[in-house]
């Protein structure tokens, strides 16, 4: 009886006893949280694998659009499984066990599936062994066709500072991108339109309607005494054909306003037509039609002389009238061409200073916004480069996005800034 009541009692104590139990409920508890705190740990890293793996699968599907016109569906498909593998952290290699991907030549897209399992660790004490992750992306492959106008400014200024050496070298950069990225004839082509306060073009078009002559200047000013005071005289000089046709001549001044900001027309209007004019300065280079030979494109550009004063106007105009069907150029193809794109690099680095009616860079500045804009209104995408110098303000209202302009502090920065402006114009697209 002793032995019963004392066992009693010794059950009521420790039932009244508080101190035990933190101990016993903590027992109980750990494991749970242990669990919790494996499981986030856990998901944690499953969330940084499936970035690992998305991050792998945009980069193969890039590079498997980039290849797809070279490599067959086998070929593309084995390809894909290395470069993803090549591009996963070492923890999630071997968990990964191949990609699921989809070829469709028709479309030109490829869509890349895969998923991996990325094993516990604490976790797995309450729950599963492994958690899967998965990813897709899709590209489209083949590069746009792509029609781009480089209205590059051969001012005197781009002496200074090694600009135009620079502004070479960049362009042949852009060009050899452009060449590396067509895979079909003419897929891209390009336009060199260099530009003082005028544009020079091939002689060969003197007999073309749109072509107009008559304007005239005043040549030999001297000073005479006439009734009794000394006046300035001045003979007149009129542009004809033949005097335009000649070697060192060739130039295009702006046309009768508004038809200075616009391309094309009716040129048995005489306002409409391009006004042929005497050459501020022989050595500007011609205008190059849009073309896919790019070792005659590379050789235009090798014929850019700086010299002369700036109008941007006439630039963004000529630029455009590389790009449109109308003349006087008519290599372009229309808008409503499948998956073409049109573009133009308006490079400039100083203000405006005289074009064919005033020396008010005010004034000037009104029209290059209007050549802008209405060049944009047609469908052309438009970047625009200030170089050290210029009207920035112009620039950036110039171009089609605030992104598609770019400040140019140092001639040395040109190269990557071109290269930059090819690769995204060129580049395949992931469509995810």
């Amino acid at each position: 009886m002793f032995k019963v009541a004392f066992l009693s009692e010794m059950m009521r104590r420790f039932r009244r006893d508080q101190r035990g139990n933190v101990l016993v409920m903590a027992g109980f508890l750990t494991l749970p949280l242990v669990g919790i705190l494996g499981i986030t740990v856990d998901y944690s890293r499953a969330s940084n694998a499936r970035q690992a793996l998305s991050s792998a699968i945009d980069s193969a599907s890039l590079m498997a659009a980039r290849d797809a016109q070279k490599l067959t569906d086998g070929q593309l498909k084995e390809r894909v499984d290395l470069w993803i593998r090549d591009n996963l952290p070492a923890s999630a290699k071997s968990e990964f066990a191949g990609a699921t991907v989809v070829i469709d030549r028709t479309a030109r897209t490829i869509k890349i599936s895969a998923n991996s399992n990325v094993p516990t660790t604490i976790g797995r004490v309450l729950g599963p062994q492994y958690i899967a992750v998965a990813s897709d992306s899709q590209s489209t492959w083949g590069t746009n066709k792509i029609e781009l106008a480089l209205a590059l400014d051969n001012t005197g200024s781009m002496s200074n500072s090694s600009k135009m050496t620079n502004l070479k070298t960049a362009a042949k950069s852009l060009l050899k991108i452009m060449k590396d990225a067509a895979i079909e004839t003419d897929q891209i082509r390009v336009s060199i339109v260099p530009f003082n306060t005028q544009v020079r073009i091939a002689r060969s078009f003197k007999d073309e309607q749109w072509m107009r002559y008559g304007l005239t200047r005043q040549v030999n000013c001297r000073d005479e005494w006439k009734n009794n005071k000394w006046v300035q005289v001045c003979d007149t000089e009129t542009m004809t054909k033949s005097t335009w046709s000649q070697s060192s001549q060739g130039c295009i001044t702006d046309r009768d306003q508004n038809y200075d900001t616009t391309d094309g027309g009716s040129y048995s209007a005489i306002a409409q037509q391009y006004p042929a004019y005497w050459c501020s300065q022989s050595s500007l280079a011609e205008i190059m039609p849009l073309s896919s030979d790019w070792t005659a494109l590379e050789a235009r550009i090798d014929t850019m002389t700086p010299v002369g004063n700036t109008n941007v106007t006439i630039g963004a105009v000529w630029g455009w009238a590389t790009l449109s069907q109308s003349a006087p150029f008519t290599e372009a193809k229309p808008t409503t061409e499948p998956r073409l794109k049109k573009y133009m690099i308006l490079l400039t680095d100083g203000d405006n200073t005289e074009n064919r009616f005033t020396k008010s860079g005010n004034a000037i500045d009104d029209r290059t916004r209007l050549a802008c804009a209405n060049a944009k209104s047609a469908g052309i995408n438009l970047y625009t480069i200030r170089v050290i110098d210029g009207d920035a303000a112009l620039l950036k209202e110039c171009a089609s996005k605030p992104e598609m302009y770019y400040e140019v502090t140092s001639a040395s920065q040109l190269d990557p800034v071109f290269r930059t402006i090819a690769n995204e114009i060129s580049a395949v697209r992931l469509t995810h």
